[in-house]
């Protein structure tokens, strides 16, 4: 009987070892310029082409933006179908053990590298992180660059989507007892100003406003756990209940996203893929302006 308790405790300890991350969420310079030689290591660099062959971090494959978040129909940024996102991934080198770290140019672009991170978290890659401060800090802690273009080995890793990092339209209108978060600044939630693709102004009622700029300090590098979770705390958020993030698209919503899920390991977190662009077009759903809450 005690060997069978023991095998049953060994199994325990074992599985959350085996869902552990092996890389944080959030790396550092240091971190990738110390890692560089490690051989599940991949290096996205999200940036325009001809910013990548200006100069890029050593050994950084060059993936087109446009093929990790694409134009369905009319909606803007949507993931794509499982087999293109797969080829993708394959060419970008990356395996299932892959340890991907997700470049973009700078701070002011950190919306799209989280967009990006979330897809592949979404996609079922358990290792993604995000360069913290981009290329810029690369460049600016004075790292070496390369100009010649990186050719990937042919990777092995399948798209397998995980359900419950994804809402869609039909799941944020039956969740009456989540938290949705709303990722836009405070001038979009009270409906000051407006995107054109988004058909109403203001936003979903009962939505949390919670601006994606909140992250960042006032370097442009992100903030401590601690100190995102005091602002989510303060803010009156449960990490126990259930939250969805949105926006005007689905690209600033990934940013909470990645704060909540991946830095401060809320069990349950999904991204409306689609967001505003596609809630609002609704006639049934009436968005609110002027309003907290």
């Amino acid at each position: 009987m005690k060997k069978v308790l023991a095998f049953i405790i060994g199994l325990a300890v074992l599985v959350p070892m085996a869902m552990a991350r092996d890389i944080n969420p959030v790396v550092d310079v240091s971190w990738l310029a110390a890692n560089q030689g490690n051989s599940r290591l991949v290096i996205m660099d999200m940036r325009k082409v001809e910013d990548y062959k200006a100069g890029h971090i050593p050994g950084a494959v060059d993936v087109i933006g446009a093929s990790v978040y694409v134009k369905n129909g009319t909606i803007n940024n949507e993931v794509p179908a499982a087999d293109d996102l797969t080829d993708t991934l394959q060419a970008a080198g990356i395996n299932a053990d892959s340890l991907v770290v997700v470049v973009e140019s700078d701070s002011g672009r950190f919306t799209w590298a989280t967009r990006v991170g979330w897809t592949l978290k979404y996609a079922g890659l358990e290792n993604v992180a995000i360069l913290d401060g981009g290329y810029a800090a690369w460049t600016k802690a004075g790292q070496a660059v390369q100009t010649d273009p990186v050719v990937a080995k042919q990777g092995n890793f399948v798209v397998h989507f995980v359900p419950t990092d994804f809402a869609d339209k039909a799941y944020v209108l039956s969740a009456t007892n989540d938290q949705i978060v709303d990722t836009r600044n405070y001038d979009t939630y009270f409906g000051i100003t407006k995107q054109g693709f988004v058909a109403q102004a203001g936003h979903f009622p009962g939505a949390w406003p919670l601006p994606n700029n909140w992250i960042l300090n006032s370097d442009g590098l992100v903030k401590s756990a601690a100190d995102l979770e005091a602002i989510a705390t303060k803010l009156g958020l449960d990490k126990n209940v259930e939250t969805i993030t949105y926006c005007d698209s689905g690209v600033f919503a990934s940013t909470w996203w990645w704060v909540f899920s991946e830095m401060l390991g809320w069990p349950q977190v999904r991204l409306f893929d689609g967001s505003s662009q596609v809630l609002a077009a609704d006639p049934s759903v009436k968005y609110v302006t002027e309003t907290w809450r």
